[in-house]
């Protein structure tokens, strides 16, 4: 009998848990934390959230504004991504998640350029700083896992699909490999994956 009731209770709490997470005030209060995204400059993020409003429900008033707004930021999201990483980079460590050695080479640097629209891989000799192009990779956003979700990673023409980003805390550049894009859509690497960290080069 205990058992009875202390399931009744249990389907109780969740469909009115189900019923908050669902409901009107639950999708006003993820517009409104979008919109704090969005005071915030941080762009996809705002973007993320809107979509997501618009999926809790979108028929209605909220959802549809939310889908608008998402719309519209996406490809403001993905020029300011690309404006953040513009610039010169060395190489300083590679590893994964499992742990990072520093990039040692007595002769060169590796040196990633950034521009508006490609990345560009050189080694750079240390003494002469003479710089070799290694390879030119079109600056190309990668398909996503789920049609719904926009995509914020490149793929390289080995169809290899990299995350790019600047961390925060010591202002590195982050490059890691996150799967790899197929005629069917992409796999994803969730576990061990590759990393490249660079150091900003004055110019």
């Amino acid at each position: 009998m205990k058992k009875h009731i202390l399931t009744i209770f249990l389907f109780s709490v969740s469909q009115v848990w189900s019923q908050e997470w669902k409901g009107p005030g639950y999708q006003q209060k993820m517009f409104d934390e979008a919109k704090e995204y969005l005071k915030n400059s941080e762009y996809s993020s705002a973007a993320g959230v809107f979509q997501y409003v618009n999926e809790l429900n979108p028929n209605n008033d909220l959802g549809r504004i939310a889908k608008i707004k998402s719309d519209s930021l996406r490809p403001i999201a993905r020029m300011k991504l690309i404006e953040s990483l513009i610039g010169k980079w060395k190489l300083k460590e590679t590893g994964s998640n499992w742990g990072f050695q520093d990039y040692n080479d007595s002769l060169n640097d590796q040196v990633l350029i950034i521009e508006k629209d490609k990345f560009l891989f050189f080694e750079r000799n240390k003494k002469t700083k003479d710089l070799k192009l290694i390879k030119t990779e079109n600056i190309k956003f990668s398909k996503s896992i789920h049609e719904s979700i926009y995509s914020y990673e490149f793929v390289f023409s080995d169809n290899q699909i990299w995350w790019f980003g600047i961390n925060k805390n010591d202002k590195q550049l982050r490059q890691m490999n996150t799967g790899e894009e197929t005629e069917h859509g992409r796999t994803e690497i969730v576990c061990g994956n590759s990393e490249l960290r660079y150091i900003k080069l004055e110019d």
